[in-house]
């Protein structure tokens, strides 16, 4: 999912028993018309999740289903290049959580 927020947020946010793993970071400037916005890609999951249910939920927020990722696999090319790309940044954030809070 998309999370929009004028203020910056750590990468990983627990809230009861929920992860919010905030990646992928933009920051829009402000303007006349609009105030200062952060932007970040959130994969959501429980708090007690396993390496690869954590890699799972950020692996989601781009491919939703199965057969998307399989798609994308399939196509080969550029396509299993950037989601190689994005496995290898899913599997740093997870590893990245297990090893500050566990």
């Amino acid at each position: 999912m998309k999370t929009n927020t004028p203020n910056k947020l750590n990468t990983y946010e627990i809230m009861g028993r929920k992860l919010r793993i905030n990646f992928n970071e933009t920051y829009t400037e402000a303007t006349e018309e609009q105030d200062a916005s952060y932007s970040y890609d959130t994969a959501c999951v429980d708090k007690l999740a396993s390496r690869d249910k954590i890699i799972e939920a950020i692996m989601q927020t781009k491919y939703p289903t199965f057969g998307s990722e399989l798609a994308v696999i399939q196509n080969g090319g550029a396509d299993a290049e950037k989601h190689q790309a994005f496995r290898k940044l899913a599997k740093e954030l997870a590893d990245g959580y297990l090893a500050e809070y566990f």
